[in-house]
């Protein structure tokens, strides 16, 4: 679904920044544009939705968006937010957040989040494709993402390089990607952006932590191939890596999650690309609860909801929340 937002629309009051600020946050979340100079063309947004992703396009000129508290506590819709990825195109900007200043260059990729004050500075345009991921559907810990707010990613790390031709992808074809692995192709981008965002958080954390955070990699791989079995837990993990359960919890402290979160967590982003396949497989919510070893299927779809916003039936049935029902739901909120 795609939706375009021209603020030329609005009614004209001599200020190209008010009209801009009225149009983002209608359609998107409430947020104080700027402008240099008086322009004729006020610019451009289109949104398009894959999955529980939701792409954005800004074409404008020289523009100065501020997210403060005061509009943060305006947009009430969402409990947690967005983590922003960014590409800038052929012009760059400057990202302020967290007390951190960065210069974003033509053709970079950096990051801001919704729900803490920001500012986001284009003095030569706006030339900007993003992608906004819900904060409850997004495996990294807190204390990772803010560190990389008003960062810039490695621009020869092959992890960013794959980020920003995704999302570059995305944008162009999220409108008429199928049904059937909207859903899907959602959550492994969103993958790709964690473990981006990891990769760029450990380039400042001392060397001591190497070692530390190779065993939680370890880890982390392993309870992907076990997700199915129902048995996973700290026990089994404790004793396949030849460490007592008092030292795995240890280990994940101040990782933002236990290991048992870890583990629901990722059945529950297993379950949520099963659910929008069609390949003969059994697709019914109690059959995908049990396939990623979850016993109970009435407890599954109470985690479900809290995770995604939407029930697994609901997520099934829309292939990932691609195709809301109500056309409200498909405007939500975002932050430029």
């Amino acid at each position: 679904m795609t939706s375009v937002t021209d603020p030329a629309g609005f009614p004209e009051d001599g200020n190209t920044g008010h009209r801009w600020s009225r149009a983002v946050s209608i359609a998107a979340m409430p947020v104080t544009v700027a402008s240099y100079e008086p322009l004729s063309d006020p610019g451009r947004m289109t949104t398009q939705q894959l999955g529980h992703l939701l792409f954005i396009t800004t074409d404008a000129g020289p523009r100065r968006y501020t997210r403060d508290l005061r509009e943060i506590a305006r947009g009430t819709r969402q409990a947690e937010g967005f983590f922003v990825v960014a590409v800038m195109g052929a012009t760059g900007a400057v990202v302020q957040q967290d007390g951190r200043t960065v210069e974003v260059p033509a053709g970079a990729v950096s990051f801001w989040y919704t729900e803490t004050p920001h500012v986001v500075d284009y003095p030569d345009g706006v030339d900007v494709r993003v992608c906004l991921l819900p904060r409850r559907a997004f495996g990294v810990r807190d204390e990772q993402l803010e560190r990389v707010t008003a960062t810039v990613a490695d621009a020869g790390g092959s992890v960013a390089a794959l980020v920003k031709q995704s999302l570059l992808t995305l944008v162009e074809t999220a409108e008429d990607c199928p049904r059937l692995v909207a859903g899907r192709l959602a959550c492994n981008f969103a993958d790709l952006v964690a473990v981006l965002v990891t990769e760029q958080a450990s380039r400042d954390e001392p060397a001591t932590e190497d070692s530390r955070h190779t065993r939680i990699w370890e880890i982390h791989a392993y309870v992907d191939r076990h997700l199915k079995e129902p048995e996973l837990g700290p026990q089994t993990i404790a004793a396949a890596h030849g460490i007592s359960v008092r030292s795995l919890h240890k280990l994940f402290e101040g990782e933002g999650a236990t290991v048992s979160r870890l583990i629901q967590r990722r059945r529950l982003q297993a379950s949520a690309e099963d659910l929008t396949r069609k390949d003969g497989g059994d697709s019914t919510v109690s059959g995908v609860a049990q396939r990623w070893g979850f016993t109970d299927p009435a407890h599954f779809s109470r985690l479900f909801r809290a995770s995604y916003g939407i029930s697994p039936s609901q997520w099934r049935d829309t292939r990932g929340g691609a195709e809301p029902s109500d056309p409200q739901d498909a405007r939500t909120p975002v932050s430029r």
